[in-house]
């Protein structure tokens, strides 16, 4: 997830999606295919990419029927110029494992790809975009990709859904309001159950803080929510320990953190988005270390990120 405008709100949206869709993967599979039969199987990846330093855990595998394949997701707090560019190679790497693990062409599955826009433009977003490698005029080569621009949608779009998951960006929806949220907030009631209902409820709080239409959603979504369904949730008792610095041992590898990325800059060693994301992101203090210990006699960031 980009956030570079909101870097605290960032990291809670994007740790509270990441595991949300994790919990629940049949639901998020759901959500991605609502117009698919009966989904019999859905397993996140977990591979990584050893040439490239890069983890596929983006990407969810989905059984419908007989087919099989791969739905690839990217959240974006809003839309950044590099998207195109970040998708088209997130996907070959996905089709560059699948290749190396199935030798069978017939036998690879699909991979679609869907970048998920929380705020930006108010101009209607198109519902594809792509990634063109082929010249202008000549057959399309290249990756195209979903859209799904959920703060432009109405929260009876979101209701209309076949997955509730979608329900959690009710929030940002654009005629969100305290009468739609009470129905947002029934509608969850009626379709999830237990702890599905629990971690998506809580994660429609989370959404409702990064509305830029600064609508205090927050304050209407609150009060019709038991309060053990807030205060007794992972994302809450995570808060409880933030502090100053999210708590001590965050604290400490945000620095060791910070620490790693000056040792890489001050010996110019060049380090992609991607690669400054893993590090910003490790809580594993002794992993930390290790990667400091290796950027001080790395040529490569490729060298100081080998797990």
């Amino acid at each position: 997830m980009s956030s570079s405008e909101l870097p605290d709100v960032g990291e809670d949206v994007d740790l509270t999606l990441r595991h949300v869709s994790r919990q629940f993967p049949r639901s998020f599979a759901k959500a991605l295919l609502p117009n698919r039969e009966e989904i019999t199987a859905a397993t996140w990846l977990d591979t990584q990419v050893t040439s490239r330093q890069r983890r596929l855990d983006r990407v969810i595998e989905v059984q419908v029927g007989e087919e099989r394949r791969l739905e690839h997701v990217e959240w974006q707090l809003e839309w950044e110029a590099n998207v195109p560019e970040r998708l088209f190679e997130y996907h070959v790497l996905v089709a560059m494992t699948v290749m190396d693990k199935t030798s069978a062409a017939h036998l690879r599955p699909p991979i679609r790809s869907t970048v998920v826009l929380l705020s930006g433009r108010e101009k209607p977003w198109p519902n594809s975009g792509e990634y063109r490698t082929s010249p202008q005029g000549e057959l399309f080569s290249g990756v195209s990709f979903e859209i799904e621009a959920v703060y432009q949608k109405t929260v009876a779009e979101l209701c209309a859904r076949a997955s509730p998951f979608w329900l959690i960006f009710a929030p940002l929806a654009v005629d969100a309001d305290a009468n739609n949220m009470k129905l947002a907030v029934d509608e969850l009631r009626a379709r999830a159950r237990d702890r599905e209902l629990e971690e998506l409820l809580v994660a429609m709080v989370v959404m409702a803080d990064i509305d830029k239409r600064s609508r205090n959603l927050r304050e209407v979504i609150l009060p019709l929510l038991r309060e053990e369904t807030v205060m007794q949730n992972w994302f809450y008792k995570q808060g409880e320990a933030k502090g100053e610095a999210r708590g001590e041992a965050r604290g400490k590898a945000v620095g060791e953190a910070t620490a790693l990325l000056r040792i890489l800059e001050r010996r110019r060693i060049a380090v992609p988005v991607e690669a400054r994301e893993k590090i910003l992101t490790c809580g594993d203090t002794s992993q930390l270390e290790t990667w400091l210990d290796r950027a001080l006699t790395a040529a490569a960031i490729d060298e100081v990120l080998t797990d």
